[in-house]
């Protein structure tokens, strides 16, 4: 009852909300210009299913999303891995990764566009920029929190280093990576919404921008609330793969 009642819970309070906006909206008490209108924003986004356009700005998004962080994710494990086996590849990075970590790497964007263009590949290393350090220090972590006794065996056993990579090492960073998941994919699709906020002719950032310029706040919460509905089916989708892996690394370590 309870697994029925929570979810239950949960929507009813997003409709309680929605509701007392429309009528705040409705009523004066709050400014519908400034703060926007539910039924408008639901309009404008019937307006975009029905010519379409929402589906072409929707897949922008989220194809400039999916090979950002499947680029980050890529070179992020891979430099993660040498960092974390290695004393002095960590000792090398770590004054780098830290600098990095602590710049504000969303509003690099301007000198990706200025190398690239406004182009979908300035966007997707942009991306990329975002998330990868922050996968690097989670698989870094990981591996280096493999047990050495266990590594040490497995090379007196006569593997190989990738052969102790794939068996030891991995399994072991994966709850690392795995944990990183929502954080880093968060992160990313926030990257491809500001790249989208210039030179972009298609994306939920540009129909943003197109609120902005044009003074329509429901213009800008309609995009938002696609970019929100996306971001929660990923979500959604990034747990069961947590599931799964978090299962591997179990047996794994268990083995």
């Amino acid at each position: 009852m309870a697994r029925v009642l929570l979810p239950v819970s949960q929507i009813l309070f997003v409709v309680a909300i929605i509701a007392a906006w429309q009528i705040a909206a409705t009523t004066g008490a709050v400014n519908p210009f400034m703060l926007g209108q539910p039924s408008k924003i639901a309009e404008q986004l019937g307006l975009w299913i029905a010519d379409g356009s929402i589906w072409v700005n929707t897949g922008a998004t989220v194809l400039t999303t999916l090979l950002g962080y499947g680029a980050a994710l890529v070179i992020g494990v891979a430099v993660g891995s040498v960092v974390g086996s290695s004393t002095l590849a960590e000792r090398i990075a770590a004054p780098f990764i830290s600098f990095w970590q602590g710049f504000p790497r969303l509003v690099f964007y301007p000198f990706f566009a200025v190398m690239l263009g406004y182009s979908i590949a300035s966007r997707v290393v942009h991306v990329a920029f975002v998330i990868v350090f922050v996968i690097i220090v989670a698989t870094a972590a990981g591996v280096a929190s493999a047990d050495r006794e266990v590594r040490q065996h497995a090379r007196v056993l006569g593997a190989k280093p990738m052969r102790v990579f794939l068996d030891v090492n991995l399994p072991s960073a994966t709850a690392w990576i795995s944990a990183s998941a929502r954080v880093t994919f968060g992160l990313a699709i926030q990257a491809a919404l500001v790249a989208e906020f210039t030179g972009a002719q298609h994306g939920l950032g540009y129909l943003m921008v197109l609120g902005q310029n044009s003074f329509n706040v429901n213009v800008i919460w309609a995009a938002t609330t696609v970019a929100v509905i996306v971001a929660f089916a990923i979500d959604m989708l990034i747990v069961r793969m947590q599931r799964h892996f978090d299962r591997w690394a179990v047996r794994a370590d268990t083995a």
